[in-house]
């Protein structure tokens, strides 16, 4: 009976020191959904031309601050996958643990690095018009036609607003605090394209190694004027491609500034990015080629309407090469894109949003001789979307 009465004690004891731990942690839930419907054509001969998709993302976070002042958490999305005509699974987007105070934040796990968090461009309103989801209606290889094999609609170097980044790759970063307006920081991933439990174990794996990601912005107010400036870079090594002493990607240092400057309900700015050689394969006859951009947009919003114009002219690679032969699928060495978009919020976390978006692009593919061959696309999307924030 005593033991019994001792072990239930120590139970109690225990889920109460266990409460007591977790009532230093706020626990909240939000998260969003997006539904899209789009109308688009382009020059490939096989293309669909409308479309739905929907976006769901559920959000946990977990904040808490200790008697010494120190914080600390973590946050986790959870993602819908891309149905692929079968069931839709979900999955981790990004998560990630931190701690921080007076002098800075530190973050572990798969998000987004310093490159991506750090840099400034132009305003974008609508789904983000030259950096949204309207081009995940217009990128595709066609398998049939005159440009079949060529990567089509997808941004050169994968954004035409920032520096090439580590994505989500699992990473460590740390963020100073904003001190005058400035604030700064630094993120390191050992493997692109690796994240959660993947271990990348062999040096052919493809992508990149050593991703450094560095930037630095400030942002400040002057009689009525708002202003933003931010510059950013990246640099990584080149992996093997598939076999030891064969083609590689080559290393690469790229850098990104941009400004923006708002006043009452406009707001102007732009950016330019040089990604150097990022996806160039070292030693590959006929791939090499600049991989720069450059943008500018405006932007209105009067209570709870949003517009905007935006344009790009970029070229470089489209996508990683292919493993097989370490040749790129598709350079781009004309890359125009202009965009329009519009949002409206209906009620709180209730907001509909359109842009229509226009590609023109002149593409080179090389086969694993060396034969170049080269196409010329344009296409335009419309798209509409329904997004509920809660």
């Amino acid at each position: 009976m005593k033991k019994a009465l001792l072990a239930g004690t120590a139970i109690t004891a225990a889920a109460l020191y266990a409460q007591s731990a977790q009532a230093q942690l706020v626990v909240s839930l939000g998260g969003y959904t997006e539904f899209f419907g789009a109308y688009y054509d382009d020059d490939a001969s096989n293309r669909t031309s409308r479309e739905f998709q929907l976006e769901t993302e559920i959000v946990v976070r977990a904040d808490g601050k200790a008697d010494n002042g120190l914080l600390y958490g973590a946050k986790i999305e959870l993602q819908n996958s891309t149905g692929g005509g079968g069931d839709t699974g979900v999955g981790t987007d990004e998560a990630s643990v931190y701690i921080g105070g007076t002098w800075g934040r530190i973050e572990l796990g798969d998000f987004d690095g310093a490159a991506d968090t750090l840099a400034i461009y132009a305003p974008l309103v609508g789904i983000e018009q030259i950096d949204g989801d309207a081009y995940d209606f217009l990128a595709v290889t066609p398998d049939a036609g005159p440009l079949a094999g060529f990567a089509l609609g997808g941004a050169p170097t994968g954004s035409l607003v920032q520096a090439p980044d580590a994505g989500d790759s699992t990473k460590v970063m740390y963020i100073t605090p904003r001190f005058a307006g400035i604030q700064a920081g630094v993120s390191y991933a050992t493997q692109s394209d690796s994240e959660a439990q993947n271990v990348v174990p062999l040096k052919t794996a493809g992508g990149y190694k050593d991703f450094w990601e560095f930037g630095a912005n400030y942002t400040g107010e002057f009689s009525g004027f708002s202003l933003a400036l931010g510059a950013t870079a990246s640099t990584a090594t080149g992996q093997d491609l598939g076999t030891v002493g064969g083609p590689s990607l080559e290393d690469f240092f790229a850098w990104q500034a941009g400004a923006q400057v708002g006043y009452g309900g406009f707001k102007v700015g732009g950016g330019y990015i040089d990604a150097d050689d990022y996806n160039a394969v070292s030693g590959a006859p006929a791939t090499s080629g600049d991989s720069t951009a450059w943008h500018v947009g405006a932007s209105y919003t009067a209570g709870p309407v949003a517009i905007g114009l935006t344009y790009a002219d970029a070229e470089g690679f489209k996508g990683g090469p292919d493993v097989s032969t370490g040749l790129p699928s598709t350079y781009a060495s004309s890359y125009k894109t202009y965009g329009g978009g519009v949002a409206y919020t209906i009620a709180a976390g209730l907001t509909v949003q359109a842009d229509v978006m226009y590609v023109d692009e002149d593409l080179r593919n090389v086969d694993a001789l060396g034969g170049v061959t080269t196409a010329s696309n344009e296409g335009f999307v419309a798209v509409f979307s329904t997004r509920l924030d809660f």
